[in-house]
């Protein structure tokens, strides 16, 4: 538990940031017809070449011959970074501790350039790879230029070109879909991408979409820039002939597991060798490792197309160095050792204390999480088992095992310094929503008896556990993420408490642990026979600033834990694996089509307070308590880390801060 003054300073910090960040609602503008209202911090000019610098181990591979000069490996108008603190010096390591079978700890620290990105203060969507973008008055078309001369990190152009790879050969393809950028799914005949020139593609929707451009800023849009023609092609059947020799070379069963070989991916990471945009690459023959002990090292992307204030090509440092762990308790030890450099996830509070602190060497950045609540109870809606499908979408049962959640014991054993809370909007955003926050978040047994018993199932067993509508015994298996979520010290602390918790009001209660892939596969790919394959699963709760973009505990968008095959009718309701949900579901999502289509910004937030207001009264998820304060580590030699940065899978922590700007101070 950290010190109670910490706790209160970090109260009014994020008191602070939600007034000041309430433009999450949604982000959208109320006009969008040109960049001006989402512009760069900086202006972008080009420079002479002999005013660029670079970093001496490059230097000695352009003086060998090896590499071309640096004016030939910077676009015509490089990106403009704004160090956070002064300019940086070169050179160093960056050491992480990545936790077995957390995909995205790469993914956030160094994979992050999409055509556009946040601000770092997560209030506006800036150009990035395009120098420039406009969209449309009535939100159906959106163009971007794109930066002249940015190179792949093996030196080969980024153009149009590559754009059209991704549409043509990516996301027109089903077999290769199921990874691709959830937020256009269902739109594969409505969306066209039009080259232009060499350095301008535009998007065109047959329906508006509002949120195009905010979405396009999250981790998912940067998948129109990661697939290079020029090596990727060959292992596509559209552009090589010749492609089943390749696959019997490599052994691949057939095109599609030769092309996700060397594909890079929002959560399958980078693939050694393939060439990316990104400030570090992982080379040919790297192993990304999940084996506790193991390490594995990015280098220094020669091509990078980003400067500092000074000139100075980024990134400052040379390598980024992944050590695995087995688990957060590993993590939080290497922390202590003084063995990371800068970290805020799987690290656990007992770091933060003045003691381990000194014994490390190192100082904190606050890590303000976009999460409502700490951990939320999904049920499965749609779950095959006709018997329990029944009983999950029975209200009372869910509103009965609400009252039964004993929280304030549950707080007391966390040691954490919150407050009992449901998944809703957090206190100071546009969308708080009392009713949804607090409602059967008391400790009352006599309640809770009384709404499982008026949802139907008074009746019990010998052993007084209740029984279903089939007469059997209610019960049910709990799934449980191996890694669990990063902010969760002790998931074991919450999941024994449900199951003690609820089998005193007559409800039995089993717990599987299964790895964070497989999780992940239940909720989000409807052509692998995992989708779909589970009871109740706990995880984080969405929505907490990022309400619009991030409502999956509110409606039954794809992706959503509480009811997946809802979520799919969304997304194709002709899919053999759908299922029509029920007319208050349905509505929201009609309201959330709304959403999407407009872009201002009023209409948008009173549309999403409807969808809220059903949120409340259907009462999808049972949410456990707020979400505490969190910390990120620092060494006191590592420079450029903002004070204070935001958590979200849509604010891929710490990436859109500009890791390429961080910098460590050499002796």
């Amino acid at each position: 538990m950290l010190p109670q003054t910490h706790y209160n300073f970090a109260m009014v910090v994020m008191s602070l940031l939600i007034v000041v960040n309430f433009l999450l609602a949604g982000c959208a503008p109320d006009a969008m017809a040109s960049t001006q209202l989402l512009a760069a911090p900086l202006t972008e000019t080009a420079q002479p070449a002999s005013v660029y610098r670079e970093a001496p181990m490059l230097a000695e591979l352009v003086k060998a011959g090896q590499l071309p000069p640096i004016e030939q490996r910077l676009p015509e108008n490089p990106m403009l970074i704004q160090p956070e603190e002064r300019e940086g010096q070169y050179g160093g390591t960056w050491r992480i501790v990545r936790v077995t079978g957390d995909n995205t700890a790469i993914i956030r620290t160094i994979q992050y350039e999409g055509l556009v990105r946040w601000d770092t203060g997560w209030t506006k969507v800036i150009p990035n790879l395009a120098q420039s973008f406009e969209a449309s008055a009535d939100s159906r078309e959106f163009t971007f230029h794109l930066r002249r001369g940015v190179r792949w990190s093996d030196g080969a152009p980024f153009t149009a070109d590559d754009i059209l790879f991704w549409y043509q050969g990516v996301f027109r393809k089903p077999e290769l879909r199921p990874l691709d950028m959830f937020f256009l799914r269902g739109m594969e005949e409505e969306l066209t991408v039009e080259k232009i020139d060499d350095y301008t593609v535009v998007f065109r929707f047959e329906e508006p979409f509002g949120l195009f451009l905010q979405h396009m800023a999250t981790m998912y849009g940067q998948f129109v820039a990661l697939y290079p023609k020029h090596y990727l092609q060959q292992f596509h059947p559209d552009y090589n002939p010749n492609i089943d020799t390749l696959i019997r070379q490599e052994g691949a069963k057939d095109w599609v597991e030769l092309f996700n070989r060397h594909r890079n991916g929002a959560m399958t990471g980078i693939f050694p060798g393939t060439p990316t945009l990104f400030a570090w690459n992982f080379e040919v023959g790297t192993t990304i490792s999940v084996t506790p002990g193991a390490t594995f090292t990015a280098v220094r992307n020669p091509y990078y197309w980003k400067i500092d204030t000074e000139y100075k090509q980024l990134p400052y440092i040379d390598r980024v160095e992944y050590a695995v762990v087995e688990n957060t308790d590993a993590a939080t030890a290497w922390a202590i050792a003084g063995k990371v450099d800068m970290q805020d996830r799987s690290i656990n509070a007992a770091a933060f204390t003045p003691e381990n602190r000194k014994k490390g060497g190192y100082g904190t950045f606050q890590s303000v999480s976009a999460f409502s609540t700490n951990l939320d109870v999904y049920f499965n809606q749609t779950v095959d088992d006709p018997v329990k499908r029944e009983i999950f979408q029975n209200r009372d049962f869910r509103i009965g095992l609400s009252y039964a959640v004993n929280r304030p014991a549950m707080i007391a054993e966390s040691g954490l310094a919150v407050k009992p809370m449901q998944a809703a909007p957090l206190e100071g955003t546009p969308f708080y929503n009392e009713q949804l926050s607090t409602q059967y978040t008391e400790y009352n047994v006599d309640k809770a008896n009384q709404y499982l018993d008026k949802a139907g199932y008074s009746r019990r067993d010998a052993n007084g556990f209740r029984l279903g509508p089939n007469g059997q015994r209610i019960q049910f298996t709990l799934v449980v993420s191996d890694p669990p979520p990063p902010t969760v010290e002790d998931i074991y602390l919450y999941v024994k408490r449900l199951q003690a918790d609820w089998r005193a009001v007559g409800v039995e209660m089993q717990v599987e642990t299964i790895p964070r892939p497989k999780y992940d596969i239940m909720l989000d790919s409807p052509m692998n026979k995992e989708f779909n394959q589970y009871d109740a699963m706990v995880w984080n709760g969405d929505g907490g600033y990022d309400v619009i973009l991030g409502p999956w505990v509110y409606l039954p968008l794809p992706t959503n834990r509480f009811a997946p095959r809802w979520g799919l009718w969304y997304q194709n309701a002709q899919d053999s694996q759908a299922q029509e949900p029920p007319a208050y579901a349905q509505q929201q999502l009609s309201l959330y089509r709304e959403i999407s289509a407009t872009s201002d910004k009023r209409q948008q937030e009173e549309l999403m307070r409807q969808i809220l207001a059903i949120a409340a009264e259907q009462f999808y998820v049972i949410g456990l308590h707020s979400m505490p304060i969190g910390y990120g580590v620092v060494q006191a030699n590592f420079h450029n880390v903002p004070e204070f940065i935001f958590g979200s899978w849509l604010y891929p922590n710490p990436a859109p801060t500009n890791p390429c700007q961080y910098f460590i101070e050499q002796p």
